[in-house]
């Protein structure tokens, strides 16, 4: 999980390193702390969202994926 409840507060956290922002006591506050740090949502290898802190969105050469890419191709033929 991207922010992870541990007693009272949220700690975001990214997905592949597992580096961890301070501690935020509301769980709104963490989700704009990410936000704040640079940190992307992106697509991991099985198609499920993940946070990726700014070093981890850079080694995977990507950027946030978005509606868009997701419904590419749709409609088609």
């Amino acid at each position: 999980m991207s922010i992870e409840k541990i007693g009272s507060g949220y700690i975001p956290t990214c997905d592949f390193c597992g580096e961890e922002l301070p501690e935020e006591y509301d769980f709104y506050d963490a989700v704009d702390a990410k936000k704040a740090a640079g940190w992307k949502s992106v697509k991991d290898k099985f198609g499920e969202w993940a946070d990726a802190c700014p070093d981890c969105a850079a080694a995977m050469g990507r950027g946030p994926s978005s509606a868009k890419d997701d419904f590419s191709g749709i409609g088609r033929q």
